[in-house]
């Protein structure tokens, strides 16, 4: 898979990409102290009548030990406006955003891109209807699992169109779901795809301590070059609950498939995990394991067992200073080779809210690659940053 070049993200994923806000988008709300900024440090929001626009450009400079996991190091700057347009009164949500990075010392490095999203949630008697519609025009690089050799960032465009539909049918409750993602990359056409993903989650609430949860699931990837074509399906069943405010838990397990056009199919066990919680009243926490058949955000063409665990932590040092950290270990083990590769993500932040319109950050990143067959690498970066919210 090929790695986003985005403040050294590990992976094209649209949930990390796009804010919650934008309706289809973005990652799941989680037990966290993130979302509650104190009143006095909060940003203003435009308003005009029911939309609310709210305007953002962080800017930084840093250090980068081994671009692309092949570049000799360099110091870095990055621009990165934002714009997110809300009407809750109409359920839309809208987002534009631009990324900059720049290394002096290996210009073929740089990075630049847009993003674009449009969202919107209606509200219905036991009903709940979402679309989504996004444009991304980015760059990936070479941290990440490949099957692909690079040496500078690879010019990257993904369309995507997502819809849900969220249905409450007494202690019942359904959630189909569908989306069709196209990539396209500059310069290796044979990895251009569409995915067109189906799943079903039913939910049943009987009044105890936990929801039942099943999830059905079907992705097909259908790629320029044919003989690269595969469907993956799965079947999750398990539980899920939550204390409002205090902690959230999903276990559930299964088995997929995966059916490539050319060679033979494979079926494995798999497994989602989560849980987030609060121990303190300025502290969160969130565990995260996961074992699947390819990276559903995937970006290469070859098909493995992916293992995954993560944590992530948020700390209240202040109340107008927030320290958070993450790491990840991922770990993937193709089907038609002996190769094995393993990723280590390490991400350190501080924040500090100067007032309502300004805050400073600083930022430590590390990325590790280890596998049987390719040349490691690892990678230093660190960044100190601005954020202005006129």
């Amino acid at each position: 898979m090929l790695s986003v070049s985005a403040n050294g993200a590990a992976a094209f994923e649209l949930d990390s990409l796009l804010p919650a806000n934008v309706p289809g988008y973005g990652t799941a709300q989680r037990v966290s102290i993130l979302g509650r900024i104190d009143p006095e440090y909060q940003p203003l929001n435009f308003n005009v009548g029911s939309l609310s626009f709210s305007p953002s450009v962080n800017a930084g400079a840093g250090y980068d030990s081994n671009p692309n996991g092949v570049s000799n190091a360099s110091s870095t700057f990055n621009v990165n406006p934002s714009l997110t347009a809300l009407d809750t009164q109409l359920g839309l949500g809208a987002y534009i955003a631009g990324a900059f990075s720049t290394y002096p010392e290996v210009t073929d490095q740089n990075t630049s891109g847009y993003t674009v999203a449009l969202g919107e949630r209606m509200l219905l008697p036991r009903e709940t209807l979402t679309l989504g519609i996004a444009a991304i025009n980015t760059q990936v690089t070479g941290f990440g699992f490949n099957s692909i050799s690079f040496s500078s960032p690879v010019a990257t465009a993904v369309k995507d169109f997502h819809g849900s539909d969220k249905m409450t049918l007494g202690m019942l409750t359904l959630t189909p779901e569908l989306s069709a993602s196209h990539y396209a990359f500059q310069g290796y056409p044979s990895q251009d795809r569409t995915d067109y993903r189906q799943s079903l989650t039913a939910e049943f609430t009987s009044g105890g301590p936990a929801r039942l949860v099943t999830l059905l699931q079907a992705t097909e990837s259908q790629y320029q070059q044919k003989l690269y074509n595969a469907n993956t399906y799965g079947a999750l069943a398990g539980i899920a609950d939550e204390a409002t405010g205090l902690w959230q838990i999903r276990l559930l397990a299964g088995v997929a498939s995966r059916q490539p056009a050319v060679g033979k199919g494979k079926t494995q066990p798999i497994l989602e995990a989560s849980s987030s919680w609060m121990p303190t009243e300025i502290d969160s926490v969130s565990l995260d394991l996961a074992r699947e058949i390819d990276d559903p955000e995937q970006e290469s063409a070859e098909g493995y067992t992916l293992s995954e665990a993560g944590i992530s932590f948020a700390h209240e040092y202040l109340r107008n200073v927030i320290i958070t950290g993450s790491g990840n270990v991922s770990r993937a083990a193709y089907f038609d080779s002996s190769l094995m590769e393993t990723l280590v993500n390490v991400l350190l932040s501080a924040n500090w809210h100067l007032n309502r319109a300004l805050s400073v950050n600083a930022n430590y990143a590390f990325n590790n690659r280890q596998a049987n067959e390719l040349a490691a690498a690892n990678e230093n970066i660190i960044t100190m940053g601005v954020t202005w919210t006129p």
